[in-house]
């Protein structure tokens, strides 16, 4: 297993949009991460390893299917490479802030494997939605 993403943090993109990763989730010797439609209403950001390991699952999945190649067509047309600059940053992109509502404020999430950019309205909405039932969710209920 790669890199090990948790936690919750909030932070701002600078005047030319670009990100600080988190010092938690930086990785000093990423040159670059990946990013690609997430689920829920945000953006997945992964490293190479576990990318390379998402990759595997979408080979995994049956082209003839309709709603599977469906998956692989909107996921596969989402990723994008993101260079890391010499100070942790990444660049993400005005096409993709305005496709997800994202202004100059940002959550990011830790999910295990990867983390997540959301808007900060959208997550609140996600958690408020989701953290009633978090036994009920630890459960598979």
């Amino acid at each position: 297993m790669g890199k090990l993403y948790i936690g919750n943090y909030s932070r701002s993109l600078d005047e030319k949009g670009r990100l600080q990763i988190p010092p938690a989730l930086f990785d000093d010797s990423a040159k670059e991460l990946f990013i690609l439609r997430g689920l829920d209403g945000c953006v997945s950001v992964y490293g190479e390893e576990s990318f390379n390991e998402l990759l595997g699952k979408l080979r995994q999945l049956d082209f003839l299917d309709e709603k599977q190649r469906a998956f692989i067509r909107l996921s596969s047309a989402s990723m994008k490479r993101l260079k890391v600059d010499s100070h942790g940053r990444i660049t993400i992109g005005k096409d993709v802030l305005a496709e997800y509502g994202i202004d100059t404020e940002v959550k990011i999430i830790g999910v295990i494997d990867h983390f997540e950019i959301w808007a900060p309205l959208g997550y609140a909405k996600y958690q408020l939605a989701y953290d009633r039932d978090y036994e009920k969710l630890a459960k598979g209920n």
